[in-house]
Formats: C-alpha cells, structure tokens, sequence
C-alpha cells in the first residue's frame, strides 16, 4: 500500500495493522497535505498522529493524538499550527509545553471565550455561567489536571447550591454549565491543550420541559387589563407585546424603533432564534399598547431600559406584580409561559398547527406538535364531535 496519500478518515480506518512479523513497532503513514503529519498504525491496529519536524538541525515529534480522539481535520489544524510556529522560529515543543500548562481560567478568557463571540450568538450566557459559577472553581486549575470525577462532583454540588435568589440551581441550569465545561474542553482537546476528555463521561440531567401551565384566555386578558392601568408604559407595553404576539422575549427586548412600521402595520424581527428575520402583524390590540410607550432620543430600542442605549430586559418582578393583580396563580408561570398560551390557546381555538408554527417561528412542526395535547378542553370538543358523527 502506498505510503504516502491524502489523509481522510476513512482511509485511515482502513489501514490495515502493522504486520505481527515487522521489525518495526508500527508502520508509518504520510499525509500529502500537511507536510509532516504522519499516522502510525500498531499490531493491534491502533492509529496515533504524530508530527515530524526538524528544529535547529535536529529532528523531533509530536504526538497529536489517537485517531477516534481525534480526526483527520483536527490533526491537520494542531499540524498545521504547529507549522506556523517553526515559521516564527520557535520550537513547536516548547510552545506546546506552555499549552499543558495552562490554567482554565487562561484558555477560557484566551482562547475559548474568542472563539465563541464569533460562532455563537449567546455567547454572553456563557460569560456570565463562567464567572458566576465556574471561574472560582477551575480558574487558577491547570486544564490537563481536570478529572471526570471533579466535573462530576460540581455538576450534583450545583443541584444543592443556592443561586443569587435564595434558590437551588434548576437541573436544567446544572446541565449549562456542564454543556459549557463539556464544549471548552472539546476545544481544548482540539487544541492540544489536553489529552483526554475529561467531561465526555458525565451525563447530563434527564429533563421534562413540556410545561403543561398556561395561562388562558381569560386570564390573559385580566393580565392586560392590569398591562393597561399599570404606570409604566414600557414595562406594561413590553409584557403586553409578549402575551399578544408570541415572541421570544429577546425577540421583543430586541426590537428597535426604526423595526416597527405603523403604516403598513408590521413589526419587524431582524434576528431570531432560528437565524432568519420575521415580521410580526401589529393589530389594533397591540398598538394601543406600543402607542403609549415613551421613546427615548439617545436609545434605539422601542422597550428602553434605564441605561444609555441598553433595551429593557428583566421584568420579573413587575410581571409577578401583575399577574398577583390579576389574581392569577403564578405558581410555575414565567415570562416565556406567555409564548406557552398564545400558542395553547390559539389551538384550543382551532387555529391549524401549521398557522401556530408560523406565529411563533418554530423551525420544525414537532415543536408546535405539542400544545396539541396541553388542554383538555380541545380534547373534549373532539371527543364530543366524534360522538356526535353516530348519534
């Protein structure tokens, strides 16, 4: 076979074992397009990547990993990194000696935190999960002393801990953080920073996110009766605009003063959670609502917060207020329980799911699928009507 050819990783699966005859340990393998980047195979048929270089007259290695640790993409970005760093008169050993030493605290802030303001929209969550959470514990931690056990351990100490309200973090919270601990050390490990995952073994938390509390049609319009007497206009106008339209309430926290055209009766949505921009119908309702709410010159946004050019964000506290006004149990009722009843309710209606998917920008049916089965009032009409056909 020849020994020398593009590397893919089905190719290299397929090499065969270094015979059980062979003077040498392993065979050797040599990739046409990163010059250096080899592949060993064992007699067991193990395969490892390794780079090959000369510094200074003298010639050395790396290794860069086993091959289903890593694959052949991975191997040629550490390779050619590598590469860059002979460019630069360094010695790629001394440069990677400095990597396994590093702190996790140094590659989040360094590498990974970079890395995500350009990939990842909520990039921010992340931030505030490393330092509220995070930083105190890994931060000084050299990343390749991380254990499967110490990520273990934090991830069921999170589910006794108490957050900033007196409460203990949700499971759904603990799963964040693990998700976030999990995709930094892929990254690592991609990097070189580490050789082994040490997060890949830890499950995360099993999730029942179907919420079965709504709000219905009565209570929604109790709470904006309340949304109508209330004082603040943008606050009320803010939870108004989410109980009338199904938005996400970043969607809503979002919305500019330029996005929102009266004449044609149309707000308009330049980002969403699926990446593609929407429009939003303006009804009569709802402009009587976002009519009231006072503009502020220095800020852009429609739902201004008190901060220069910052949107209004958290209305927990004046949402519960309401709610409580409009004696409606907010026992399990949140900001996004509003998205939940425009959508229950348009259901319970007869609004077809694929008008509600439309409403509330679902990428998928499967996700509007499921406030079919949330109300048992639509259950009995249908119940009642296939009586109905024998009678």
């Amino acid at each position: 076979m020849n020994k020398q050819f593009k590397f893919a990783d089905k190719q290299i699966a397929s090499l065969p074992s270094n015979p059980r005859n062979s003077k040498s340990t392993e065979s050797e393998y040599s990739d046409t397009q990163i010059t250096g980047l080899k592949c060993l195979v064992g007699k067991s048929g193990n395969k490892r990547f390794l780079f090959r270089y000369t510094y200074q007259g003298k010639k050395q290695s790396m290794a860069l990993g086993k091959f289903g640790d890593i694959n052949v993409a991975t191997a040629r970005k550490v390779a050619q990194k590598h590469r860059l760093t002979l460019l630069e008169g360094k010695n790629p050993k001394s440069s990677n000696d400095k990597l396994l030493h590093m702190t996790m605290g140094e590659f989040f802030k360094e590498h990974y935190l970079p890395m995500i303001k350009k990939r990842k929209k909520t990039w921010v969550d992340d931030l505030y999960r490393w330092d509220s959470i995070l930083h105190k514990r890994f931060a000084l931690l050299e990343y390749r002393d991380l254990t499967t056990i110490e990520v273990q351990k934090l991830h069921i100490e999170l589910t006794e801990t108490l957050n900033k309200y007196g409460k203990t973090y949700a499971p759904a919270t603990c799963n964040q953080v693990l998700m976030l601990l999990k995709s930094m050390t892929r990254y690592a490990k991609e990097l070189g920073v580490v050789e082994q995952d040490a997060c890949k073994p830890v499950k995360l938390y099993k999730l029942n996110n179907a919420r079965t509390r709504f709000l219905t049609k009565h209570e929604v319009k109790r709470l904006l009766a309340e949304c109508k007497r209330y004082s603040n206009k943008t606050i009320s106008g803010f939870i108004a605009t989410l109980a009338l339209t199904g938005l996400r309430r970043s969607e809503v926290s979002n919305i500019k003063v330029k996005d929102v055209d009266i004449k044609n009766r149309i707000i308009y949505i330049p980002t969403t959670k699926t990446g593609k921009p929407r429009t939003v119908h303006i009804t009569d309702h709802l402009l009587s609502f976002i009519a009231v709410v006072p503009l502020k010159r220095s800020n852009p946004y429609l739902f201004a917060s008190k901060v220069a050019g910052k949107p209004l964000r958290c209305v927990r506290k004046t949402f519960k207020k309401l709610l409580r006004r409009a004696k409606i149990d907010d026992t399990d009722v949140c900001i996004h329980t509003l998205r939940h009843s425009v959508a229950s309710n348009l259901v319970s209606s007869g609004v077809s799911l694929r008008l509600v998917q439309e409403q509330l920008a679902h990428a998928s049916i499967v996700s509007t699928q499921r406030y079919a089965k949330l109300t048992s009032e639509s259950l009995k009409r249908t119940s009642e009507h296939l009586s109905d056909l024998f009678q």
